[in-house]
């Protein structure tokens, strides 16, 4: 169901997130998505040490999300990545979209699509599918 797959992206991140689509894989301890406008999306390294990839900027829960930020880019650069989830029969049809600006090479696009493809394709699935933890919190 939609409020399922909403929960696993905001409340359980790091159970299904996790290397290589981090920035800090020695340090990183867990991701959070604070589910609130105006809510954080960072990677903990403890001690109050870390990363903020992003801000909700838009959230209606079991339906929409959009995070704005760099989402672990190097350089200028900015990016909106919206999730949206409609219920089909007894599962959920999820959209990623993922628009940014500044400096993007080719090599940092085929990278995010395989990323994306690899956390929500792969790992999400498997975690709200079959309860399989493949993030950082196994």
């Amino acid at each position: 169901p939609a409020a399922r797959v909403f929960d696993a992206i905001t409340k359980e991140m790091a159970a299904w997130w996790g290397p290589p689509q981090i920035i800090d894989e020695e340090r990183a301890r867990d991701v959070v998505l604070e589910s609130t406008l105006g809510g954080r999306v960072y990677e903990d390294w403890g001690n109050g040490d870390g990363a903020i990839w992003a801000t909700v900027t838009r959230i209606k829960r079991g339906e929409y999300l959009e995070l704005t930020g760099r989402l672990g880019t190097r350089g200028a650069v900015l990016g909106v990545i919206a999730f949206s989830l409609q219920p089909k029969g007894p599962g959920t049809v999820l959209r990623l979209s993922h628009r940014a600006v500044g400096e993007i090479t080719p090599e940092t696009e085929v990278n995010y699509t395989r990323g994306w493809w690899d956390l929500l394709d792969r790992r999400l699935r498997a975690f709200v599918e079959r309860g399989e933890r493949r993030g950082l919190r196994r």
